[in-house]
């Protein structure tokens, strides 16, 4: 019998993305689970329990990779905006213009001090939010430097505001910037560098933003 690919590979995401949802659900409620508990001990158990189960079934780490060798299947697993990873809060992005605009809501998992978003996530959201606004500009571009300014606490359980749009091309090298937003204020404020790879070239032309 033969499959056809795309459809095979829609029904695991939908599978794996259903699961992954529900493992999203599971870290947050652990990370805010009181150690007296009552039951805490049974239910651990019972997670080990899935784990094993889950571990037996599962491809190997070579056979993953091998797998994810598309565009389609790299954005899908992706630890910021992958429907497939359980790292990922996730961030919901939109192009607008020669840039991007979306939400990302991050659960008590990545808290750091208290009732804050460890500062450390903002820049694995903003690195992506700046390479997708190169995308949007029609300069596509690997991470070469990014500087982070931290202007207000990011509170968790709270939907935030992530921007980020191209600012100009020089060469093989690529500026953007990017924002984190709470309501009115502003959070996170970046600056990235991007390299243009040699084979490709930049297909965008200057521009100010």
């Amino acid at each position: 019998m033969r499959y056809d690919v795309d459809t095979v590979a829609q029904q695991d995401s939908d599978e794996v993305a259903r699961a992954v949802v529900s493992v999203r659900r599971l870290t947050a409620a652990v990370a805010a689970a009181r150690s007296d508990m009552p039951g805490l001990s049974a239910l651990a158990s019972r997670i080990h329990a899935l784990a094993d189960d889950l571990e037996a079934r599962s491809c190997s780490a070579a056979e993953r990779v091998n797998q994810m060798n598309t565009i389609g299947r790299i954005v899908r697993y992706s630890p910021v905006v992958g429907s497939a990873n359980v790292l990922a809060a996730p961030l919901h992005l939109r192009h607008i213009g020669d840039g991007n605009e979306g939400t990302v809501t991050f659960s008590v998992a990545h808290q750091g001090s208290l009732g804050v978003v460890h500062e450390g996530f903002a820049a694995m959201v903003l690195d992506v939010a700046l390479a997708e606004a190169n995308m949007a500009a029609g300069v596509p571009a690997m991470t070469a430097g990014l500087m982070l300014r931290y202007h207000h606490p990011m509170p968790v359980c709270c939907d935030l505001t992530v921007r980020a749009w191209h600012v100009y091309v020089d060469g093989r090298k690529s500026w953007c910037r990017g924002e984190i937003w709470w309501e009115h204020d502003l959070c996170v404020s970046a600056e990235g560098l991007f390299i243009v790879p040699r084979e490709g070239g930049a297909r965008g032309q200057d521009r100010q933003g």
